[in-house]
């Protein structure tokens, strides 16, 4: 129901008769109650597919840093810096922490719902979970994407360091104009790769949980207008 079709609703209630208003606010509260727990039970729905999606996201990094990249670095004679792997697990528990925080508050203001009939405070408590979760959100994929650049960038010296090894000479051997291209067709993937995952990420964060702020702001509205 619209705002405006719920004022209108309202309007057809005589502000003489006490007691078909307060049946009109009865069935009003209760058609916010339902929506709200309908939208409650959606965004638990999709909890469970962010985990499922955040695991399987974790697990291919771990995989990719123990199994997938090693091999095929040493086959080339070098090694991955230590450093990269630390940042690399510092960065994957961050993100998987993020989200397990968020679900643990979420469970508990979903915990209360059930107990009480304080329908304001539950939107308001949900609402501000969602809000700080999006702030959490765009942190983590921020930190994401820099790890993610400082990735590239340092696979791009091995890369050089390994091209030059193979001539016999030091990086400063390399050809300048063959150097000078491979770094501005990296920039070029690097910034096309970015852009990618910061619209992909974001798309699925509205679609999971950013459309329901909205919802349940103007239900919440709608809850203020019959106080």
């Amino acid at each position: 129901m619209e705002l405006k079709d719920l004022k209108s609703a309202w309007d057809k209630f005589s502000s003489k008769d006490a007691d078909k208003r307060q049946l009109g606010e009865d069935a009003i509260l209760d058609m916010l109650k339902k929506r709200t727990k309908n939208m409650i039970e959606r965004i638990d729905r999709n909890i469970k597919t962010g985990f499922a999606v955040l695991f399987a996201l974790t697990l291919f990094l771990v995989l990719d840093d123990l199994f997938i990249t090693p091999p095929i670095v040493e086959q080339e004679g070098t090694e991955i810096p230590v450093w990269i792997l630390i940042v690399n697990t510092i960065n994957t528990l961050f993100i998987f922490s993020t989200f397990i925080y968020f679900s643990i508050r979420y469970h508990f203001v979903k915990k209360g719902y059930s107990q009480t009939s304080d329908l304001k405070n539950v939107l308001i408590s949900i609402i501000k979970i969602l809000n700080s979760y999006r702030k959490l959100f765009y942190v983590a994929l921020f930190i994401l994407l820099l790890v993610l650049g400082v990735n590239f960038i340092s696979g791009m010296i091995v890369g050089f360091e390994v091209a030059a090894h193979r001539q016999g000479g030091e990086i400063s051997d390399l050809n300048v104009l063959q150097v000078a291209s491979s770094i501005a067709l990296g920039i070029v993937i690097l910034v096309a790769v970015t852009i990618g995952l910061f619209i992909f990420f974001r798309w699925g964060f509205r679609r999971l949980y950013g459309n329901y702020i909205q919802k349940l702001n103007d239900t919440l509205q709608e809850l203020d207008e019959i106080e």
